[in-house]
């Protein structure tokens, strides 16, 4: 009897975990140029990358330079390589700088952010900040200046992520310098997904399968109590 009802049960639950699979396969990405590797219409600077500024006449295709200015470099220059295709960005430009990027969420969703980061390399040596922030949670970023992150032409990268729920209204990603200067936290693969949710289908079939086990049960008795007498 045990036997079945765990059979039945695990049928059950394999096939939920198949469908919540095919759920995770669907789950989608919400932002738009994370990787930075759209640059619009820009041009490059003397320096030899490109320049946003906040109120500029040429956009950063996804995102609003929101104060100061930021950088994107390419894999051609020293400031490479990039963590995802050709492309990073510089949080801090000339200074400080401040990027977002707005989005709908739906209520109850989870949702997770996750980037790459990096330091500028021609930074003064101080450890370079930044702040990620969305969904009502902000994430510190630290990349110190300890040799962790490399050097020209030898960038370093490491992942972070955090996650919130969503609301059902419109929230907005916030990638901010924070401290002055025109060095900072090097970002990239800046991605917002929506976690997989179990579909009706999935429900409804696990809930049939313990229900299944449950008949089982129920009959297994009866036979159980004739055996003793």
């Amino acid at each position: 009897m045990r036997s079945v009802l765990l059979r039945t049960a695990a049928a059950a639950t394999l096939a939920v975990a198949a469908l919540s699979g095919a759920s995770a396969a669907s789950a989608s990405e919400v932002l738009v140029n994370g990787s930075f590797e759209d640059l619009g219409a820009a041009t490059p600077e003397g320096w030899g990358g490109y320049t946003y500024y906040a109120g500029g006449s040429v956009a950063l295709p996804g995102w609003t330079v929101e104060s100061g200015s930021v950088d994107v470099t390419l894999n051609t220059s020293s400031w490479s390589p990039a963590y995802d295709g050709q492309a990073g960005l510089d949080i801090n430009g000339w200074d400080a700088g401040t990027i977002s990027q707005s989005f709908a969420t739906q209520l109850g969703q989870l949702y997770t952010v996750s980037f790459a980061y990096s330091r500028n390399a021609a930074s003064a040596p101080y450890n370079a900040t930044a702040t990620v922030s969305a969904g009502g949670v902000t994430r510190n970023v630290v990349a110190q200046n300890d040799g962790s992150f490399g050097g020209a032409n030898n960038f370093l990268w490491k992942t972070d992520s955090f996650t919130f729920v969503g609301t059902g209204n419109i929230e907005k990603i916030t990638l901010a310098a924070t401290i002055p200067g025109n060095g900072g936290v090097f970002f990239d693969k800046v991605a917002i997904a929506s976690a997989p949710v179990p579909e009706p289908a999935a429900w409804a079939l696990m809930i049939s399968g313990f229900g299944m086990a449950g008949a089982t049960l129920r009959r297994r008795r009866p036979l159980l109590a004739q055996v003793r007498i």
